[in-house]
């Protein structure tokens, strides 16, 4: 009987990222997905639109995962307004012995100053004191520290910051954003600071679209697999996203990004 795992997240179109990309990648690794929808995320060339679900349509997906009782850890990805953050920390208050990894998907073109503040203060003050693991790129984190991140230091300085609203282990993605051959990732548990490093996969065109859900839905896996052990879980996460990258899938004419494999690993060892 395989381990049941919970992902809280939007639906993407295109199935670059979120809830598609959060089933596909725990099923590589052996894990029963369930999923409650957040939004609708709908993608074209030129378009960019999510669709918050109703908050009726949101209570009764939660309460229909609520009669499971076996859950072996939360995955939370895009929450589209203050609302919908609330109602989720509600319900993984009923979880307080499994892990719960956030994902603070926020930093999109068509947020507005004003939402987004309200959005980041309802993030600190309501997910991360729950958060196991919080996985934000480095737009989220400035977004969330209120400053630039062009260095390592930065990026360190920023992790012991969000630290301080209570989540057990910060791990603020690089990707692309800083200067030089590899891609850089920190965490930070408290205590102790580990670097990851991966070479770049410079493409014509990126294949990242997803990166981010399906890091933190590996990270979700591996953590659970290996009783905790957030470093290691952290490399086989980052890991699984390379070979996701480097395999990736056009989407078609028009996009100027194409979508991470989750299914890449397996082709590689089947090869």
């Amino acid at each position: 009987m395989p381990h049941k795992i919970l992902t809280i997240g939007g639906s993407d179109s295109l199935s670059g990222g979120g809830i598609q990309a959060d089933l596909s990648t725990f099923s590589e690794y052996g894990f029963f997905g369930l999923s409650v929808i957040t939004s609708l995320v709908t993608v074209t060339p030129t378009e960019f639109n999510i669709f918050p679900v109703d908050e009726h349509i949101l209570i009764t997906q939660l309460d229909s995962i609520a009669t499971v009782d076996d859950l072996v850890a939360i995955k939370i990805g895009l929450l589209p307004n203050v609302s919908t953050v609330k109602l989720v920390a509600n319900f993984i208050r009923l979880y307080p012995n499994i892990p719960i990894i956030v994902d603070p998907v926020m930093v999109f073109k068509e947020n507005n100053a004003v939402n987004t503040k309200h959005m980041v203060e309802a993030i600190c003050e309501y997910l991360l004191p729950l958060a196991t693991i919080v996985t934000p790129n480095i737009a989220e984190t400035e977004v969330i520290v209120g400053k630039t991140i062009n260095t390592r230091e930065n990026m360190i300085d920023a992790a012991k910051k969000i630290y301080q609203y209570g989540a057990k282990n910060i791990i603020i993605k690089g990707g692309k954003r800083l200067p030089g051959k590899k891609a850089v990732d920190i965490l930070f548990n408290g205590k102790t600071v580990t670097v990851f490093k991966e070479d770049k996969i410079l493409t014509s065109i990126p294949l990242n679209n997803g990166a981010g859900c399906t890091f933190s839905a590996s990270l979700a896996t591996c953590y659970i697999k290996s009783s905790g052990k957030i470093v290691e879980s952290t490399k086989q996460a980052k890991k699984f996203v390379w070979q996701g990258i480097k395999h990736g899938v056009t989407i078609g004419k028009g996009y100027n990004v194409g979508n991470v494999w989750q299914g890449s690993s397996r082709r590689i060892d089947c090869e």
